[in-house]
């Protein structure tokens, strides 16, 4: 207001100087001076039209949803979208084919049409390419079996009752019956789809078939292989290891809420630390979306999907919670604040696409290429970097959980542009430290730390894998050595460093003698303070350096993702085995 109206005062003098003896002295200079004063004139009014109007994306923050439906016929949709817990007098796990419609009712005396449109229901649901994809809210609910049953009589589904959880998500077509038995963590039941009588129990932890993970991606091979607690020893675990995540994951799934997700706020979660001397206003408080996003990944990690295992249960209503809080615009932030926002839709959008690769379940998909899709919104254009809000420069700590969420989503068939892995290789060289460039700043113009260096050293082996960068192995061991200058302890537990440097020097240990003696030091100090650290029910306590945000789920769920590091990502191990050579021990506590 100052500068206009310091604008307005010039504008009027001009103008009683043009009454004056001044106007007719030097035309010309006169002509210039006026057309100069319009020019800043314009160009001022300009410059100022968006501080009046507004600057973008200030308003409401609420949803608004679109349903779009086609009707292809005047017969009953296939299923009913809603989860079970809102219909709890009906059996609403049973499998939609087995269901008889509801037309029945109305129309009792036309068998012949019914049965006809039953028929063409089991071909839809058995053959699911031909549809349109679906908004992820109008997608079939991810509690309902996924595949049809072949020979079961239209009237077995009214002796179901919800108690068939497991058996009814179980990926077997021909059976539904609550007799089935969990199976042990890590373990398969047989699969026919050719036939409805053939169980058998020889193969139960055998890799998933085919036709129930189509194409399972190389890097997921290990969480379901047979000798998974051989390969697991072989790399670092030991049988005690492997307890702790089976009583973490055991924790996590008793406090799972009746919704399907888990509550941060009701287990230490928005406790304000001021944590490396800023105030993030309890960013964690309301991060539902994010803790269940990192819940999931540690069943996942564990080979456990709502496909199969005793946990299928579990990792279903889990992401049916997601889907049923995905926004229009495909965010999974849920209602996190400011802080929390990027961090709860890049975790929660990571175990999406995690799941949506393993099983190859289609359901998946719409809720998966929507959250892709706002990941991809969301990146700065020329900063390549991810932080708050849209239009942020980034920050390396965003940037580790995109990256590994947009690597899953490509694993899950899912295409992401050159032009994002382009501007992510352009931030990681902006943030790039260090003589030999192995050191990583959380900004471009910040100093480098400890823990964006793992993350930096993991986001660019990701890079490496795909051909995009070229990490020298100068900066791998200088990366190496900088981590090892905190070595996990009782004192200082800092469990987002811990996960990051676990993850990058089990992947760098075969690169060099040298770094595979740096992660033999890590990963007995890392297994003997978390083996020391986990409390009686099998959770880790919150009191950590970000334990805080996250509460006890959080630092849980990392917790144990820390220990599936030996098999949740199977190594490119090369021609030696330097983690299984003579004098390599596991650690056993």
């Amino acid at each position: 207001m100052a500068l206009w109206l310091g604008l307005g005062a010039m504008t009027v003098l001009l103008v009683v100087l043009l009454r004056t003896r001044w106007s007719n002295a030097r035309p010309l200079r006169k002509c210039a001076i006026l057309s100069l004063w319009v020019h800043v004139l314009l160009a001022l009014a300009a410059t100022t039209v968006r501080i009046v109007s507004g600057a973008p994306e200030l308003g409401s923050d609420a949803p608004i949803r679109i349903t779009v439906r086609t009707v292809v016929e005047k017969e009953t949709p296939l299923e009913k979208i809603s989860p079970d817990w809102e219909q709890p007098t009906e059996a609403t796990l049973v499998a939609p084919q087995l269901e008889p419609p509801e037309p029945p009712k109305t129309k009792p005396a036309e068998p012949g049409p019914d049965a006809a449109t039953l028929e063409q229901v089991v071909e839809v649901a058995v053959k699911p390419e031909p549809p349109q994809p679906a908004p992820p809210w109008e997608a079939p609910s991810l509690l309902a079996s996924p595949e049809p049953a072949e020979e079961a009589p239209a009237a077995e589904p009214q002796e179901k009752t919800p108690v068939d959880s497991l058996a009814e998500l179980s990926t077997e077509p021909q059976e539904a019956e609550p007799t089935e038995q969990p199976q042990p963590p890590g373990q398969t039941p047989p699969t026919d789809t050719t036939a409805t009588t053939t169980a058998t129990t020889t193969e139960a932890e055998s890799l998933p078939p085919a036709e129930i993970v189509p194409a399972l991606p190389s890097t997921y091979a290990d969480r379901f292989a047979e000798n998974r607690e051989q390969l697991a020893e072989q790399r670092g675990g030991s049988p005690q290891t492997e307890r702790a995540v089976r009583a973490a994951l055991g924790w996590l799934a008793s406090a799972q809420a009746k919704n399907g997700g888990w509550d941060a706020s009701n287990f230490g979660a928005g406790q304000e630390r001021v944590v490396l001397g800023h105030n993030r206003n309890r960013a964690g408080r309301n991060a539902d979306t994010g803790i269940t996003g990192l819940a999931l990944l540690a069943f996942l990690g564990s080979g456990h999907t709502h496909r199969q295992g005793p946990y299928a249960r579990v990792v279903a209503e889990g992401l049916e919670y997601l889907r049923q809080r995905q926004r229009a615009d495909g965010s999974l932030q849920g209602d996190a604040q400011l802080y929390a926002r990027m961090y709860c839709h890049s975790m929660a959008t990571f175990a999406v696409c995690e799941a949506f690769a393993i099983t190859g379940d289609t359901r998946l998909e719409p809720m998966a290429r929507a959250a892709v899709g706002y990941t991809l919104s969301m990146q700065h254009p020329t900063d390549g970097g991810w932080r708050y809000r849209r239009g942020d420069t980034g920050d390396t700590s965003q940037l580790g959980w995109q990256l590994m969420t947009l690597k899953s989503a490509q694993l899950a068939g899912i295409e992401i542009p050159q032009t994002t892995w382009t501007r992510v290789e352009r931030f990681l060289r902006r943030v790039r430290r260090g003589p030999t460039g192995g050191l990583a700043a959380y900004r471009p113009a910040g100093p480098p730390s400890q823990t964006m260096t793992a993350e930096a050293l993991f986001c660019r082996q990701l890079l490496d894998a795909a051909g995009l960068d070229t990490t020298s192995q100068a900066a791998t061991l200088e990366a190496t050595d900088s981590i090892l200058q905190q070595l996990p302890s009782t004192t200082r537990r800092n469990l987002y460093f811990w996960y990051y440097a676990s993850l990058a020097l089990h992947r760098a240990q075969y690169q060099s003698a040298e770094v595979a003696v740096a992660w033999q030091d890590w990963n007995q100090a890392l297994t003997t303070t978390l083996l020391s650290t986990q409390q009686a029910g099998g959770s880790w306590s919150e009191a950590t350096v970000w334990g805080g945000y996250g509460g006890r789920v959080y630092t849980t769920a990392l917790s144990a993702m820390c220990l599936e590091v030996y098999y949740r990502y199977s190594p490119n191990e090369g021609p030696r085995e330097i983690a299984g050579r003579k004098g390599w021990q596991a650690v056993h506590r």
